[in-house]
């Protein structure tokens, strides 16, 4: 797999004034140079999904093509074209995703995953129900389809991991949110057939300027994706295809 880098900078300054007139003194310094070291690595992963490599979309996006553009536009990837409304992300949609991908790769079907943004998350777990509505169905004996209150008790946030990304279960196949995804894009892959690579490690360079009065923070990254066999991906893009 060949990756191209990048060469990302970040920089902001804090002045003498902002350390010395604020309540928390000079621990400002560290409490901005986190917020702004977590605010670059957001960026990072937003731009490594959705970048396009097209100036015309924007400085920031038109750095890299990002993971999403490739499979939507290299032609390598197989698309499901579907028809959804009010986030009906049926078994039926999910299933069709499923048979987009080539046959030797459904073989390994315990290996892959479905990546989905927060808008599809929710029309999946709406419409495909969890692991209680599993368990609930197993020892009521209900039939398939009679659960929709614990599919709203998982939407409200009972049994969800809170702070980090979610994940669910459909036709066997687990499913994670990815914020950053577009609204009405799914891809259905192998967690490592996604490449990232870093050609130096980020540091946080300082510096004090005298004749401003300030403290200069820099950060530089050169950093890579690459998809390593895009014939491997199944998608649907329910936004383009509405």
């Amino acid at each position: 797999v060949e990756l191209t880098t990048k060469k990302i900078r970040l920089d902001w300054e804090v002045t003498a004034e902002a350390l010395e007139d604020n309540i928390e003194g000079a621990a400002l310094e560290d409490h901005i140079v986190r917020l702004m070291t977590n605010a670059f690595g957001n960026d990072i992963e937003d731009l490594a999904i959705n970048g396009t490599g097209d100036s015309d979309d924007g400085a920031f996006l038109g750095i890299m093509n990002g993971f999403v553009n490739r499979v939507k536009t290299e032609g390598d990837a197989h698309e499901s074209v579907v028809t959804v409304s009010n986030g009906g992300w049926t078994p039926e949609v999910m299933q069709n995703i499923i048979l987009a991908m080539p046959r030797k790769y459904r073989a390994l079907k315990n290996n892959l995953k479905f990546y989905a943004g927060t808008d599809v998350f929710q029309g999946i777990v709406k419409n495909n129900g969890t692991l209680a509505d599993a368990v609930a169905e197993a020892f009521a004996g209900q039939m398939p389809g009679s659960t929709q209150a614990n599919r709203q008790s998982y939407l409200d946030g009972i049994g969800q991991t809170f702070g980090g990304a979610r994940t669910t279960r459909v036709l066997g196949i687990e499913v994670q949110e990815v914020p950053y995804y577009p609204a009405g894009y799914i891809d259905l892959t192998f967690p490592a057939n996604r490449v990232w690579g870093f050609q130096r490690d980020i540091t946080v360079n300082r510096e004090y300027v005298a004749k401003k009065d300030t403290i200069e923070y820099t950060v530089f990254v050169r950093f890579g994706i690459q998809w390593e066999e895009e014939d491997a991906i199944a998608f649907a893009d329910a936004a383009a295809d509405a």
